[in-house]
């Protein structure tokens, strides 16, 4: 008898912490891609990084809360760099912790539906390009090739309010 009542109780705790349905889900997901393709459209979007893949290492998952943010004509570096630096300033520099004018700025749809976004920007130590692969989902990689360092590469996150998904 008391393996039918905990097996009743198991099973409801099962279905009371179902998941959306399909459809819920299918909204969900159109919302998302609504929201993303608008702030693509309005150039004003940040991207949450959580994993960094240097040329020559392993790849790391990334504990703090960097990002990289465009607002418009300028963009915000704040990324980790593990990598070999070929000509920096003494202390190290900035490194890709910045924020500077977009010198040039080109975004085109893919086949998948991902946009491919291409950004050059100047600091005051390095010519950097920026390429970034943006899912309908929001899930993006970033490929930044600077002329003073070793390429590296990030994949994360766009982050989205949940005022645009209402």
């Amino acid at each position: 008898m008391k393996n039918v009542v905990v097996m009743i109780c198991l099973s409801l705790a099962v279905f009371s912490c179902s998941t959306l349905t399909s459809a819920e889900r299918a909204e969900r997901e159109a919302k998302i891609e609504r929201a993303v393709a608008k702030m693509l459209a309005e150039h004003r979007y940040a991207v949450t990084v959580n994993m960094m893949f240097p040329r020559n290492g392993r790849a790391q998952n990334v504990t703090s809360d960097y990002s990289l943010e465009v607002r418009c004509d300028s963009l915000v570096s704040y990324l980790p760099y593990y990598g070999r630096a070929y000509s920096v300033p003494f202390g190290g520099g900035k490194g890709l912790n910045f924020a500077t004018l977009i010198k040039n700025y080109h975004s085109e749809k893919g086949k998948k539906g991902n946009t491919r976004v291409e950004i050059e920007v100047d600091n005051t130590e390095d010519c950097i390009r920026y390429s970034l692969d943006i899912f309908p989902n929001g899930s993006t990689t970033i490929d930044v090739i600077a002329r003073e360092r070793d390429p590296i590469s990030y994949s994360g996150q766009m982050e989205i309010d949940e005022d645009s998904l209402k």
